[in-house]
């Protein structure tokens, strides 16, 4: 996996290497001027086996030639610029996400050792462990990732359990203890991890090498793999995982990763969630909440930990979708998730229980194990309330008239088209509705007025058709209703209750209206602008006959 030095791609020219101030740590020595220290930790970087790429915002901002070595990169312009996830494996989103919920705030805080799969350029995936320390790029918050490759320590580990052999070339601990619990073997890596050296503790007691209590026959009983905190030889803590095997003679040896950066790193991680606007939900695969941000937890108001898949738990929070009502299970991004395997996005509507509060949320559920069948799933989720109101108001101002709050023309047709293109045993009749004489009260009364007029002339032809009916305004005095299951008679209902006098301004004035009547029978073929257009034929002979009786 590791190539020579000469086959070391060189960093993008546009980027530069992190410095020791950027979140490291590192800091001038007694005699050595800051300038040479740095060149010797960009050195350290360029040189190192280990991967390292810095990334802000999610997108990477330099990577080092262990790095592209490892991604199998030809340059630094296929993974700079790129976003980190395209470079991670699915699968591992799941145990970063279970994890962020313990990490504190705080510069240059590591994030506990984790295992994830990196996906190289080519498609081919790598086991390796992964540490992020918050640092800072060009002034500008960041995180630092360390990658180690897991392919030789996984395979050492295996190793372990039928010979005794010790990999020196690790970069992990490898003790060797003796059935009496004496150490036997101490490679390089161990002493640089616990400041000891090999000729200090071989011989002594495994106990008092790591500064704890160490039994090996207790972590083969805990599964062979443990978390534990080590004592190095300053007296400074060390997060370790420690794994365990068992030799022919009775002797054990023990594999110890420092995790302490990649932990702390982890817990400034979580720190970062818990700071997100955008809520953040791990549901189990049973409905449980497994974690939830602090975001989540407000807008939501919910805690980790409930069973919100159960008859006897009652959601804190009603959800609907964009027609206003109760969303259907099936319809919900979090179940069609889990019966697609895929992501799913939807606008939803929250009704918190507590105070009746009302807000609509931009949800994504994505599979955190897509190949599993009992996979938890993330939601992930954004106040869009503002756009939301603000895109249905545009829809409605489109299709209705601004002073009366009535459909507009385009509305009515649309409205027409469809009763009439549907199947249908029934009639359907059409009124165009002419005010007479309406000019009349503008210019006596001003406009002001006249809107007050067809505002009640609007309410009074809704109040007087039929349920399911649309009446709608189409320009000036002029109005169309369309009548499912009409017969006609509609007509005089509408005459009759608009004959009433209408009250504005302690002005009593009557209103008169000339309506042209088309009833269309199943079977008709005339278009919805064709039926409008005789219906205003029918109203223009109606108000002629109104004009030469009056």
């Amino acid at each position: 996996m590791h190539a020579g030095d000469d086959d070391r791609p060189a960093p993008r020219a546009s980027s530069s290497t992190p410095t020791p101030d950027a979140g490291t740590g590192l800091s001038g020595e007694e005699g050595v001027a800051f300038p040479d220290l740095a060149d010797r930790y960009r050195m350290l970087v360029e040189y190192t086996p280990d991967a390292i790429c810095v990334h802000q915002h999610g997108v990477i901002v330099y990577i080092n030639p262990s790095g592209l070595r490892y991604l199998r990169a030809q340059g630094a312009e296929q993974v700079i610029g790129h976003p980190i996830t395209e470079f991670i494996h699915a699968e591992s989103i799941g145990p970063m996400l279970a994890r962020i919920g313990a990490l504190d705030d705080g510069h240059g805080v590591a994030s506990e050792p984790s295992e994830a799969t990196v996906v190289a350029v080519d498609g081919s995936t790598l086991p390796m462990e992964a540490v992020s320390v918050r640092t800072s790029w060009d002034d500008r918050p960041a995180f630092q990732v360390i990658l180690r490759d897991l392919t030789e320590h996984r395979a050492a580990q295996e190793a372990l359990r039928y010979q005794a052999a010790l990999v020196t070339h690790v970069s992990d601990a490898i003790i060797g203890v003796s059935p009496a619990g004496l150490i036997t073997s101490w490679n390089p890596a161990a002493e640089t991890v616990y400041g000891r050296t090999a000729a200090e503790v071989v011989g002594g007691d495994l106990s008092s090498a790591v500064g704890v209590v160490c039994h090996p026959a207790a972590i083969i009983a805990a599964g062979g793999r443990i978390r534990d905190t080590h004592v190095c030889a300053d007296g400074a803590a060390l997060a370790v995982t420690v794994s365990a095997a068992r030799m022919d003679d009775g002797g054990h040896v023990l594999v110890c990763t420092d995790q302490t950066a990649l932990r702390h790193a982890e817990e400034h991680f979580t720190a970062v969630v818990e700071s997100l606007d955008e809520g953040v939900v791990v549901l189990g695969h049973t409905g449980r909440i497994a974690s939830a941000n602090l975001a989540a937890k407000t807008i939501l108001d919910i805690q980790a930990g409930l069973d919100v898949s159960g008859r006897a738990y009652q959601l804190p929070f009603r959800v609907y979708g964009t027609d206003y009502q109760p969303l259907h299970p099936d319809n919900h991004p979090v179940v069609r998730a889990r019966r697609t395997g895929r992501p799913s996005t939807a606008v939803v509507g929250i009704q918190r229980r507590r105070d009746g509060t009302r807000f609509w949320l931009s949800l994504t559920a994505t599979l955190l194990d897509p190949g599993e069948q009992a996979s938890s799933v993330v939601a992930a989720f954004s106040d869009i309330t503002a756009q939301h109101e603000e895109g249905r108001e545009l829809a409605h101002a489109a299709t209705h008239d601004h002073l009366t709050g009535l459909p507009n023309r385009t509305f009515v047709l649309a409205r027409l088209e469809e009763e009439l293109s549907r199947p249908r045993s029934g009639a359907v009749a059409v009124l165009f509705i002419d005010l007479d004489h309406f000019k009349t009260i503008n210019d006596s009364h001003g406009h002001a007025v006249g809107d007050a007029v067809l505002g009640s002339v609007a309410r009074r032809m809704a109040d007087a058709l039929p349920p399911g009916s649309v009446v709608g305004r189409i320009g000036g005095d002029e109005f169309v209703a369309v009548v499912p299951n009409g017969t006609g008679v509609e007509a005089g209902a509408l005459r009759a209750r608009l004959a009433s006098p209408v009250s504005v301004d302690d002005r009593t004035l009557t209103v008169a209206a000339s309506i042209g009547l088309v009833v269309v029978e199943p079977g008709d073929t005339r278009s919805a602008q064709d039926v409008l257009n005789d219906a205003d034929l029918e109203m223009y002979r109606s108000k002629t006959l109104y004009n030469q009786t009056t």
